[in-house]
């Protein structure tokens, strides 16, 4: 058995499993019965012993049978879901073979998961038949981590040559921070999201977004009279090309994460680094209904970030877009709790990052600062941001009753500790 290949979808286990294999009940009972036939006087008791060693021999090879023709197929490689949610996991079994698989138990290992329900499953398959196997699994924990291997158990209809295998195949989990409500007034009267109009009064013509073909209509100032003289030489047809330009009420939104346990207070310190991640998650959703572009700052000083410049440093940037949601959560997702403030690193980091990388953002951005409450000094250094035509505000912790403003007139929201609420 050693040379032949392995069936696809499923492997042999290796250690006790495979050594219980090997050594069962099925071979004790070949070698007596096969020592009864070539030593016993009597004719009768050679016929059962030779009658017994072809059961088992039988035995044997229906056991061999199943496991070349079992497959344990999964229907989803990845899965997405929010934590304290329940999501499916749903298994295919196949029997390709056409001997029926009896006593087959059937078993998915959770991972990290800290609580399951139904992930395993006795049945007896027919032959040429499949089984949906579904189970239920609730995402307590956040994080990214994998379902599986899963394990496959079954045996020849005696019970003699048990086997045991697991499925090659696991599921990748994506657990995104707990999801929260939250809506911020926008300051100045700059609406949310991206407002589709066909009136070019509501675009700005100093942000060209693309060129497509003339129609009627059309204003001829918006003809590009340089691409479309490039496109008449290159194709010898006349046609006219039209500058579409940005929406005059569409801002980016970024949030700037801070996951400085240093500025964290000792006293619930997890709790609240949780809640802040919580809270960018619920921006991140916010901006995202409202069609907005989004970017996110993530400033994490005891790792070595990717910053949007150097390639290096203790901020990891993804700049502002329309389809920024899905890789924003799965870092968030991503982020893992550290046990301590980074080696070296002094209180105000995080105000440090905030105005280096609030110079690189776009004109007109939003900035939300999220993490625990700044000191004064804080706010009216980070009030230099406006010079650069963004609009700063702060979603902090903090046990203390806040006010609306901070000093240097930043709006801030304060966060609860707990709950679906975020204000």
């Amino acid at each position: 058995m050693a040379g032949n290949p392995r069936p696809p979808g499923v492997r042999w286990e290796t250690g006790e499993a495979q050594a219980h294999r090997k050594g069962g009940p099925g071979l004790l009972l070949a070698g007596l019965s096969l020592s009864v036939y070539l030593f016993a006087p009597f004719y009768i008791l050679q016929f059962l012993s030779l009658f017994v060693f072809f059961v088992i021999l039988g035995a044997r090879l229906y056991s061999e049978y199943l496991l070349r023709n079992l497959r344990v197929l999964r229907r989803d490689p990845e899965i997405r879901c929010f934590r304290f949610e329940w999501t499916d996991v749903e298994l295919l079994v196949e029997n390709r073979g056409r001997m029926p698989a009896f006593m087959l138990a059937l078993g998915d290992r959770p991972g990290n998961l800290a609580v399951f329900r139904d992930h395993k499953k006795l049945c007896t398959l027919p032959g040429r038949s499949r089984l949906v196997f579904l189970w239920k699994a609730h995402c307590s924990e956040r994080g990214i981590g994998s379902l599986g291997p899963a394990q496959l158990r079954c045996a020849d209809p005696l019970g003699l040559f048990p086997f045991s295998a697991s499925a090659l195949e696991t599921t990748r989990l994506v657990v995104y921070p707990a999801p929260g409500t939250i809506a911020l007034n926008s300051p100045g009267g700059i609406p949310l999201g991206r407002l589709p109009s066909r009136n070019p009064l509501y675009e700005d013509l100093t942000r060209r977004r693309s060129l497509r073909e003339y129609r009627r209509g059309d204003e001829p100032r918006r003809i590009n009279w340089k691409a479309s003289i490039r496109l008449h030489s290159a194709s010898g047809a006349p046609q006219f090309l039209v500058n579409e330009y940005e929406a005059a009420v569409s801002y980016p939104l970024v949030v700037f994460l801070n996951l400085d346990p240093y500025e964290y207070r000792l006293h619930k310190r997890e709790l609240w680094f949780e809640r802040a991640i919580e809270g960018a998650a619920a921006l991140c959703l916010m901006a995202s209904q409202e069609r907005q572009d989004l970017g996110i700052i993530l400033y994490k000083p005891w790792e070595k970030g990717e910053d949007s410049t150097t390639g290096t440093g203790p901020c990891t940037v993804i700049k502002p877009g329309p389809l920024t949601l899905l890789p924003i959560l799965e870092r968030l997702a991503g982020i893992k709790r550290p046990k301590g403030p980074a080696e070296g690193e002094l209180p105000g980091g995080s105000v440090r990052a905030l105005l280096d990388q609030g110079k690189r953002l776009p004109y007109g951005t939003r900035l939300v600062y999220t993490g625990p409450e700044l000191r004064d000094e804080d706010y009216l250094a980070l009030s230099v941001l406006r010079a650069y035509h963004l609009s700063l505000e702060c979603l902090v912790l903090d046990e203390r009753r806040l006010g609306p403003l901070g000093p240097g007139n930043t709006p801030r929201y304060q966060m609860r500790e707990g709950g679906r609420d975020i204000l």
